[in-house]
């Protein structure tokens, strides 16, 4: 979700020479699952030898948690692997080079069977013949179950099934700062944001009214330091036809009002070198930062409270993840592959992951939100105002590029238009 590096611009061609090729060694098929099962039956029709398949997953738990992503899917993975006489071969991947790893894997015959992708890296993968429509592998009553599957259905095939369907970027605002600065809420426009940092700077100049992490290596960082803003000046990314579409007055607004946060002193000088807003955020020293959903739960040394949208001039969006488990052309037990999708999204396993490790809302039928009550109606009420990102080819190089211009920006080497000027020429060139 946060944390996603370039795709490397050769993907098509190099995928093509490895992307027929076996992973994640197995023998014979196993039946199809139900959505809840561990795959029971696949253990009466497969072999009595044991069958392997490679599972690769990000890194979602807190650093300093109770439980590593590791030992939670090692632990998961026993029922299934006794159920089913296999092994599932857990691979964690962290945000950092996540896309490269994927290239290099499957491009070495060393991918996973079952993976986890976002939205930008859908096209690329498709376009290559490397996913699974997995359609044909659930059935309706199991279709019906799953609260996001018709978001797996990209580019006329469901190649996906949304597993993290969640963590919408919100603005947080620390109570007790916004309170000495006469601030009784947050912010829910970008009026009244300009408004809070006005006041929190002339109440206190220590304090940065708003940060961001305007220093990280990877460009998921825009889901929250500028497609909030974007979405809100009425910007839309590209048109039905994949063109473009950034460069575009709703995109200036945009654009220009980042800068201006930082021209006007309420985003500080350090913005450019953080890489991680949520410490000085719970160290007291800003006022305002906007961050994922589950982020903020990892605050608990500040009285903080949220705003779900921060409505821009013409409209009030903001980002939220539709994150999917894949299943890829080279894996030779796809039915075993179908299972442990299965298993892996089932109420079960979902429960125990969104209590451990992430708190995200259910996405099943059969599953309750058991999350935090301050987001028990996060999605009910504000729903229709999150969205993903669209699928689009070379969507990631186009991510990479633009967030590189936007820090240039940032440090004052190219102004707003450039930056969007600068950015779709590079695409059009290069990418399209």
């Amino acid at each position: 979700m946060k944390k996603k590096k370039v795709l490397a611009l050769g993907l098509a061609a190099v995928m093509t020479a490895g992307m027929l090729s076996a992973c994640g060694g197995s023998s014979d098929s196993a039946d199809k699952g139900s959505s809840e099962s561990t795959g029971s039956e696949s253990t009466e029709a497969a072999s009595s030898e044991k069958q392997e398949i490679t599972f690769w997953f990000p890194t979602f738990a807190s650093a300093d948690g109770d439980i590593t992503d590791q030992e939670f899917w090692d632990e998961q993975m026993t029922a299934f692997e006794e159920e089913n006489n296999c092994e599932v071969n857990v691979e964690i991947v962290p945000w950092d080079n996540y896309e490269e790893k994927y290239l290099t894997g499957v491009n070495s015959n060393d991918g996973p069977d079952v993976g986890y992708m976002y939205m930008e890296m859908f096209y690329d993968y498709i376009d290559m013949g490397a996913l699974v429509d997995v359609d044909e592998y659930f059935t309706d009553e199991e279709k019906a179950n799953y609260t996001y599957y018709d978001l797996g259905n990209i580019q006329g095939g469901q190649y996906a099934l949304p597993v993290v369907v969640g963590n919408p970027r919100i603005l947080i605002g620390n109570m007790d700062i916004l309170s000495e600065a006469g601030i009784t809420e947050v912010p829910t426009s970008t009026e009244e944001l300009v408004a809070a940092c006005e006041a929190v700077k002339a109440s206190n100049p220590d304090v940065a009214p708003i940060m961001q992490d305007w220093g990280n290596s990877h460009y998921g960082s825009l889901n929250e330091i500028y497609w909030p803003y974007f979405w809100g000046a009425g910007g839309q990314i590209v048109d039905e036809e994949g063109n473009l579409t950034i460069d575009t007055p709703e995109g200036l607004e945009a654009t220009q009002f980042l800068y201006d946060l930082k021209a006007n002193g309420y985003l500080p000088e350090s913005s450019t070198s953080c890489d991680d807003v949520l410490e000085p955020f719970k160290n007291g020293e800003a006022a305002m930062i906007m961050c994922a959903s589950s982020n903020a739960l990892q605050v608990d040394t500040v009285n903080w409270d949220f705003a779900p949208i921060v409505q821009g001039s013409k409209d009030g969006k903001t980002f939220v993840a539709a994150d999917s488990l894949v299943m890829f052309n080279s894996c030779e037990n796809k039915d075993l592959a179908a299972s442990l999708m299965k298993y892996v999204t089932g109420k079960t396993v979902m429960n125990a992951f969104h209590s451990q490790i992430s708190d995200q809302p259910p996405i099943t039928a059969d599953d309750t939100y058991a999350g935090d009550e301050r987001f028990a109606d996060l999605f009910t009420e504000n729903g229709d105002n999150f969205i993903s990102l669209p699928v689009f080819k070379g969507a990631s190089s186009m991510y990479d590029t633009l967030y590189k211009n936007l820090q240039s920006m940032m440090l004052d080497e190219l102004t707003p238009q450039e930056v969007l000027t600068t950015t779709t020429e590079y695409y059009n060139d290069n990418l399209k």
